[in-house]
């Protein structure tokens, strides 16, 4: 086996649909074919490429107090409420608690807009992975965006300093208890999580109190080294920036566990929180917890012993020697021979599905007016939060089981509730037709442009090329002949393949022919609304 060595095959459409598709959300045929072009070394550089952040989420409901407009004093139609106060300056909190949901509402459809069009770019992918990594959550809309802001300037770059950003991130000090983490009460919330899921992970329990990598002391001391850090309440002025207070800061000098070679943490006030972040880190155990994260994330759930040695352990030592950056190390894996022999063995998470049944389908968000484009995005949101996976509201600190529960992993996002749902949700973007979320209809009309799919696939005419290239578009690879042969049914019913190829060619040569159109249209429609609901549509 391979392993780490750098992919040397033929790099073909199937090979940069695998990367694209691990990597961003959806992808589309004009994507893939860039890729095609620069070849694999190309495309995983302009992965990592840093690129502009993206303009701040924008006020998309009405201005007004009638049904569907919002009163935001601060905030006018298409403008963005980031800047805005924290606190809106209204006679009533039902009146507040209304710009607040407006403004979470934009931030989640927003959020989605950043995935559908990140094109070929690595960071959306990240930054999702590093808010499933670093969960936090909090009402206020504010505090999720520069919560998210932090994980996305910080997605491509160092865990060690991504880490020390998170631990005093106002978000995350109210969400773990590192708030009320005082000297004369230490809250051991945050550190126990800091050392369990963020950093090292717990390993094998020793003895009482004794784990592989670290102890129930060390839990105790680092509260005690993180004491002292604030955030403000929501009406201050300086809401969004944490403080730090010397005097609800334990003194003294803090001894950690033989699990940390009994190191001596120094009283450094301000500056303790990174002198102990940065004791974690000198131990190589952490480069080996992210390198297993990034790897269920990736590429795929198990990790044999085998994989532990050729896969992690070299991974492992890369980030090391990069100082935890992760990009070396992650192009290397994506540029491995390894991860293209890992195919076809994930089940799409709700938004990889989502958007895989709206991007690479030529479906995008309206672009006629603000309202419309982040409208589309929200119902995104809402059918995946419907699927569980809601961006912002994990199940718990540890995030989505997927990526972590054993022997299940990606087998959570299926179950008797969720697959008929994720089968319906994906014809339905196709078709048309109403989604059914939280007992609430949403009317979603037929845009998927299915005759423009159709010219996009060589000989389209010809029915059994026609399901190939779209089996192949959709799925990646091919189907069965008797898979082929059944979803043909849609164009011809029964009928020889030359009548697919006598009504499409009509339709080519009289596209203005109105019934000949709807006719050809309505058949596409139905075949891809079918093989979206195709088992092999809900793994990459």
């Amino acid at each position: 086996m391979a392993y780490l060595d750098t992919y040397s095959g033929n790099w073909s459409a199937e090979k940069a649909r695998h990367l694209l598709r691990r990597t961003s959300f959806g992808i589309s045929p004009d994507l893939v074919a860039e890729s095609v072009t620069l070849g694999l070394s190309a495309t995983v550089n302009k992965l990592f490429e840093a690129t502009p952040l993206p303009e701040p989420p924008l006020k998309y409901e009405l201005d007004g107090t009638g049904r569907n407009e919002v009163n935001d004093p601060d905030v006018n139609y298409g403008e963005t409420w980031v800047n805005a106060p924290i606190y809106p300056d209204l006679p009533t909190s039902q009146e507040r608690n209304r710009v607040f949901r407006s403004r979470n509402r934009s931030l989640y459809a927003w959020s989605f807009l950043n995935m559908q069009n990140s094109g070929i770019s690595i960071r959306e992918k990240l930054t999702l992975f590093w808010h499933n990594h670093f969960v936090s959550e909090n009402a206020n809309p504010h505090r999720e965006f520069y919560y998210m802001d932090i994980l996305r300037k910080n997605a491509l770059g160092n865990f060690k300093e991504l880490t020390k950003q998170i631990t005093i991130d106002p978000n995350m000090l109210i969400y773990l208890s590192g708030n009320e983490n005082q000297n004369n009460a230490p809250n051991e919330n945050y550190s126990r999580e800091l050392l369990e899921l963020f950093t090292i992970g717990k390993g094998a329990t020793v003895g009482s109190g004794d784990y592989t990598y670290y102890t129930e002391e060390d839990v105790v001391k680092i509260a005690k080294i993180l004491t002292g850090w604030r955030a403000r309440w929501i009406r201050h002025e300086d809401a969004l920036n944490a403080y730090f207070t010397d005097n609800r800061h334990t003194k003294g000098a803090k001894t950690l566990s033989h699990r940390f070679n009994n190191t001596v943490i120094a009283e450094n006030g301000d500056e303790e929180y990174k002198d102990v972040i940065d004791l974690i880190f000198q131990q190589e155990e952490c480069s080996r917890f992210i390198v297993r994260q990034f790897y269920r994330w990736f590429v795929t759930a198990e990790i044999s012993d085998d994989i532990e040695t050729n896969i992690i352990e070299p991974l492992a030592k890369t980030i090391r020697d990069n100082d935890y950056e992760i990009a070396p190390a992650l192009k290397v894996l994506l540029s491995s021979e390894h991860f293209y022999e890992n195919t076809y063995c994930m089940i799409k998470s709700p938004i990889d599905l989502m958007l895989s049944a709206t991007k690479s389908l030529l479906f995008s968000a309206p672009k006629t007016t603000i309202k419309l484009e982040y409208d589309f995005a929200y119902l995104l949101y809402l059918a995946c939060t419907d699927l569980e996976q809601s961006i912002f509201h994990h199940p718990d600190v540890a995030g989505w089981k997927a990526y972590y529960q054993e022997p299940l992993f990606y087998k959570t996002w299926v179950n008797s509730y969720t697959l008929p749902k994720r089968l319906a949700f994906c014809k339905v973007i196709v078709t048309g037709g109403e989604l059914l979320i939280d007992k609430r209809k949403y009317r979603v009309p037929p845009l998927v442009p299915v005759l423009l799919i159709a010219t996009k696939i060589t000989n389209a005419e010809n029915p059994n090329a026609l399901v190939t290239g779209l089996a192949s578009q959709l799925f990646n690879y091919e189907i069965s002949q008797d898979q082929v042969d059944s979803l043909k049914e849609f164009l011809i019913q029964g009928l020889p393949d030359f009548e697919w190829t006598v009504e499409y060619s009509d339709y080519l040569a009289n596209p203005t022919d109105l019934a000949l159109r709807a006719s050809v249209e309505n058949k596409l429609r139905n075949l891809i609304g079918t093989m979206v609901q195709m088992s092999e549509f809900q793994i990459m």
